[in-house]
């Protein structure tokens, strides 16, 4: 049974076809860049727990003595990243930076000099902290992203450390001293950590699945197209995503997508773009994998079609069977559907064969070959009482048309207007009273989420807090991440 739910697949799944061109453009503006960044320093760093941070050790001269130093058991234990900034770096990657940063590490130390050994607790206090990183972006085979760490540069403003111990007092005037000390050791510290986890985020985007399985025989390629498009104001990176089946996995399908020029619908989403001809490769996934069939009377729910309800349709029939029997009505799709996007809604194209059988598929009413197509008018809306989205739905036939002659075995004559009215008085109300209760889509990354369909392609917002959600816990949480000094 292939409606709704080949029209939820044909009209929300982002997909990308083979071509030049992208068949699916994920957009993100500086405000949504900054949002993500935020959220991603929220993330990695909570003031809920502790972080371990590496020892820090070394020797200084002061005053023509050597002291030896080690700051061990480094916890930071509080941490404001200030303002974050956020922009796109044109042809590059991003630029993230932060000012008046604070935080608050606790440490054991220990002090050694040939007149004074001592150690204890130690607090370090920093306060104006400011860093700077660019990340470069780019495509690497097979169709992965890779990101590096192209700049990192770090300053502190303020830095106070208290020691305590037997002899803390003593201190107070290598103060100043030790706090040049760590501020070096601090400052190096936080570029060497973003090196490191930068190439662990690196890894963990390298060992991406991207050709994922939806059902045991149609796969989606996610792979991306080209290196990012990155100018002043948005970041675009486009996905392949071609749907076939398992049998057409090492082909290479003919769908090209046009170029995507997508419009910002919301400040506050990110904004997804769906070719047209990333419709057609669903479509044509789905017709290869036999998926295209359904039977009428599963979409009549529990009612039992009978004869008589045909005779409204084609009186003829009640002259076959006075009396009323069981019957039904198959709907098979004889080539790939044609998708076509227009603003405010979509239309598909079928070639469907239309047929009708009595007492249980044993006597044949009629067979027909039709071509119809039908208007779709989509909304999504959050699902009440689970995480996901409610795709809604409302279905027009636009046109039917019957294609060759039928066969001579039919026991009616079908004409064109009867199939016309079954379709518009049996079939398309069943299948909008399923649109109209709407498909759950399990997902929080399409929380909040909006279909804008336009000539051409469609385009899908989404809560930026769920796509970074979903980064997050897809790509960074499985890096390690320790965003700390």
């Amino acid at each position: 049974m292939w409606s709704p739910f080949t029209i939820f697949y044909l009209s929300i799944l982002s997909t990308i076809c083979y071509g030049e061109n992208p068949g699916v453009n994920i957009v993100l503006g500086e405000q949504e860049l900054n949002k993500g960044a935020e959220y991603l320093a929220d993330k990695l760093i909570s003031n809920d727990k502790e972080y371990q941070l590496p020892d820090v050790s070394g020797s200084e001269n002061i005053a023509s003595v050597e002291i030896k130093y080690e700051f061990t058991q480094m916890r930071l234990v509080k941490f404001d990243h200030g303002n974050l900034l956020s922009k796109w770096v044109p042809e590059t990657g991003m630029h993230v930076s932060m000012e008046n940063g604070s935080a608050t590490i606790e440490c054991n130390w220990k002090i050694d000099t040939w007149l004074i050994q001592d150690s204890g607790r130690g607090i370090v206090t920093i306060s104006g902290l400011t860093y700077s990183i660019i990340m470069g972006i780019r495509r690497i085979d097979p169709g992965v992203p890779s990101i590096s760490l192209l700049d990192c540069q770090s300053s502190i403003q303020n830095f106070d450390i208290q020691l305590f111990g037997r002899l803390s007092y003593i201190y107070d005037t290598l103060k100043y001293l030790l706090q040049d000390v760590a501020r070096s050791a601090v400052n190096w510290q936080f570029c060497s950590r973003m090196r490191t986890q930068s190439k662990k985020w690196d890894k963990s985007l390298s060992n991406l699945q991207l050709n994922v399985p939806l059902n045991p025989l149609v796969d989606l390629d996610l792979s991306i197209v080209g290196n990012p498009d990155i100018s002043d104001s948005y970041g675009t990176l486009g996905f392949k995503g071609l749907f076939r089946t398992h049998n057409e996995a090492r082909s290479k399908a003919a769908f090209s997508p046009a170029p995507l020029k997508i419009s910002k619908q919301d400040d506050n989403m990110v904004n997804i773009g769906v070719s047209q001809s990333s419709l057609a490769s669903i479509a044509s996934a789905y017709y290869s994998a036999e998926f295209l069939t359904f039977q009428v009377s599963h979409m009549v729910g529990s009612k039992a079609l009978k004869t008589s309800e045909l005779a409204k349709y084609m009186p003829e029939i009640s002259q076959h069977f006075p009396k009323p029997v069981p019957v039904k009505i198959y709907i098979y799709a004889t080539r790939t559907p044609v998708v076509f996007l227009h603003s405010k809604n979509m239309t598909v194209q079928f070639g469907l064969s239309l047929q009708a059988y009595a007492n249980a598929k044993h006597e044949n009413i009629f067979s027909v070959n039709i071509v119809a197509s039908v208007q779709l008018n989509m909304s999504m809306s959050e699902a009440r009482g689970a995480q996901g989205t409610n795709l809604t739905a409302s279905m027009n036939l636009n046109r039917l048309q019957i294609e060759g002659s039928p066969p001579k075995e039919n026991k009616v004559v079908v004409t064109e207007k009867a199939v016309q009215q079954l379709f518009r008085g049996l079939i398309i109300p069943s299948i909008n009273e399923d649109l109209s209760r709407g498909i759950f889509i399990s997902s929080s990354f399409l929380k909040n989420a909006a279909v804008y369909p336009e000539e051409g392609f469609a385009t899908l917002a989404a809560d930026y807090r769920e796509v970074f959600t979903f980064i997050y816990q897809q790509v960074i949480s499985q890096g390690n991440s320790d965003m700390c000094f």
